[in-house]
């Protein structure tokens, strides 16, 4: 059986029942892992800050030295020299060191001006991105023993560096006497400085070492403890997800339990619309393969098996994630035939509120849908054969009753010599439409029982051999008169030499005969009709007679070809009929596994088409047609 594939969100929630102790437990321990990673986080960051401000005092204390070394070699020549450029150089090169003290006074202060402290440390020439790193590190990490000692250096040497600036004044407001022992003060103080400046760097590669020990140290156990956090987390959920296993393994066995031993089946479609799932009792009652229905799109499947335009409307709330009852799918078997089934669903939503697609259910219908549409069509059958019946009585009563009324009353003047015993003429002339009623009635009487044995099944043909050439002369001898008085024309082109048919005679040519009084019928005077034959493509043989008459709308053929249809025209008023002959002539060519077509065209005239099939017909030649 197909695996029933629940979504997350269901499974945790439903299956697994969580509780709120658990929700809280999860979100404590979340929480702490989140609180310690930020804190590492943090930690790392402050490690970075104290290393990058280190180096930017590592870069400022040489730019120190550099305008110490200036000033002292400035000083040396101004001793040799005492000229105002070298004094000039000396105080340029005193004026850096001074800058980084006066930055260091302002920051020892415990409310200090920014904005005087980075103008100090600027003309210190140290670079204006590092001066808020070296501030921000004076502040808030002088008490750090090692960088303490890197501090105590730089106020000694700050101290030196007056002294250097004492000495320098001294020098240039007395006239030289002793230069050597001027030199010699003068590399003293050289030596002090360069002693601390060594110092103060010392100390900041220790200040380095160890924030980086530190930094180490905090970020490697924080680590530990995150890794702690994750290992017991992990196992927790572990220990959770096989429980979740059992519970939903336990509960798809109870599910497949019950469906297989269930009269439904039963399906399921995910968000997507995808069929996810069905039971194998489906897979047995119609004989499809599992990989042809799981996977589909769920509506596109529904709507190409919908069994009717009903079921086709109870779709529609499926596309509005709404539910669905009672929709009958027709589903055909590789055996051709077809089963009923009748399925019905409902949308399923996740805790968020969110379509997490449909469950739904499904039952064989075939017996109930079979047995309502035989009596569906059983009653169908009944209305239609009682409308027949109604239009048959409707028909007959006023075809019948037309004839029978002109015998009685013709009669009953002879019968009473109402005219008297000597009107001898007229009596004949009585007598004779008697016999013409009597005829009339009795062709419709025939044609109705022709009809009516043929729609029955009893009517058999009493087959034979006849040329067509011949069967269309006798049937034209029968209507050489009716041309002459309508004033029509008739012309007959056949195949030459002529077919043989194989038919029964009169069938045929009473098919011939009615088609012809038809087009003189509806012909008027001056008119042509023409009688045409040929053998078509496909090897049938097809006689049309065609009439330069007053036509049929195409939306009343139908109607003309019914049994009693006529169409109320004031040229069919002129010349009434039984409204019988074009559905007993295409029962009768239907009768042969022929057929009939009606081409016709408004007020220009009608084509009709008898189609005899191969077999009815030998000696089929060229469509070379002549005048006959």
């Amino acid at each position: 059986m197909p695996r029933l594939n629940l979504p997350p969100s269901s499974r945790f929630s439903g299956v697994l029942g969580v509780s709120r102790g658990q929700v809280r437990s999860f979100v404590l321990l979340a929480a702490t892992f989140i609180a310690l990673l930020l804190i590492d986080l943090a930690a790392c960051w402050t490690a970075l800050e104290v290393v990058n401000g280190i180096r930017a005092y590592a870069v400022g204390e040489g730019r120190y030295a550099k305008g110490q070394k200036l000033a002292v070699l400035a000083l040396n020549r101004y001793i040799e020299s005492r000229s105002q450029a070298d004094y000039d150089a000396f105080l340029a090169g005193i004026a850096i060191p001074r800058g980084d003290r006066d930055a260091r006074v302002m920051l020892e202060e415990p409310h200090f001006d920014r904005i005087a402290a980075t103008e100090a440390a600027l003309r210190g020439q140290n670079n204006p991105e590092d001066v808020d790193e070296l501030i921000r590190l004076f502040r808030q990490f002088s008490w750090w023993p090692p960088f303490a000692l890197a501090i105590a250096d730089w106020k000694e040497s700050d101290d030196l560096i007056d002294q250097l600036a004492a000495l320098a004044t001294e020098i240039k407001a007395h006239e030289p006497t002793d230069r050597a022992a001027e030199h010699a003060k003068l590399n003293q103080l050289d030596v002090q400085i360069t002693a601390r400046e060594n110092s103060f760097s010392t100390h900041m590669s220790e200040a380095s070492r160890s924030a980086k020990q530190i930094i180490f140290a905090g970020v490697g156990l924080v680590t530990a403890v995150l890794w702690a956090i994750g290992v017991m987390f992990a196992a927790r959920l572990f220990r959770r997800q096989l429980a979740l296993d059992r519970q939903l393994t336990s509960s798809e066995q109870r599910f497949r339990d019950y469906a297989e031993v269930a009269s439904d089946w039963y399906w399921e479609v995910d968000a997507d619309r995808r069929i996810t799932f069905v039971s194998e009792l489906y897979f047995t009652l119609t004989g499809s393969a599992p990989p042809s229905v799981l996977g589909q799109n769920a509506t596109e499947f529904l709507r190409s098996y919908a069994a009717d335009a009903e079921s086709w409307t109870k779709l529609i709330p499926f596309d509005e994630q709404k539910a669905i009852r009672g929709v009958r799918l027709r589903y055909p078997r590789a055996d051709g035939s077809a089963i009923y089934l009748s399925v019905s669903a409902k949308p399923c939503f996740d805790e968020h509120g969110a379509f997490d697609g449909y469950r739904g259910v499904g039952s064989d219908i075939t017996a109930t849908f079979e047995a309502g549409r035989s009596l569906r069509e059983a009653k169908e059958r009944a209305e239609i054969a009682n409308r027949a019946k109604s239009e048959f009585l409707a028909n007959m009563s006023h075809e019948l009753r037309t004839p029978l009324n002109a015998i009685i009353g013709f009669s009953e003047i002879i019968m009473n010599r109402i005219f008297g015993n000597e009107n001898l003429d007229r009596y004949d002339s009585y007598a004779k439409d008697i016999n013409s009623s009597g005829k009339h009635l009795l062709s419709i009487i025939d044609e109705i029982l022709d009809l009516s044995k043929i729609e029955a099944g009893r009517d058999e043909l009493d087959e034979g051999a006849i040329a067509l050439d011949e069967l269309v002369a006798s049937t034209r001898r029968l209507f050489n008169g009716r041309f002459d008085e309508g004033g029509l024309s008739f012309e007959a082109h056949l195949p030459t030499p002529s077919p043989t048919l194989l038919c029964d005679t009169s069938k045929l040519k009473q098919c011939l005969s009615n088609l012809l009084s038809n087009a003189i019928k509806f012909t008027p005077a001056g008119g042509r009709i023409s009688l045409s034959a040929e053998v078509t493509g496909n090897g049938e043989l097809a006689i049309t007679i065609q009439d330069t008459g007053v036509g049929i709308a195409s939306t009343d053929i139908p109607t003309v070809m019914a049994p009693f249809g006529q169409v109320e025209t004031a040229f069919q008023r002129a010349h009434p009929g039984t409204g019988l002959g074009l559905p007993l002539t295409r029962a009768l060519i239907e009768l042969h596994g022929g057929s009939l077509h009606i081409d016709s065209l408004l007020g220009k005239g009608t084509a009709v088409t008898l189609t005899l099939p191969q077999s009815r017909f030998t000696v089929p030649v060229p469509a070379s047609a002549s005048p006959r």
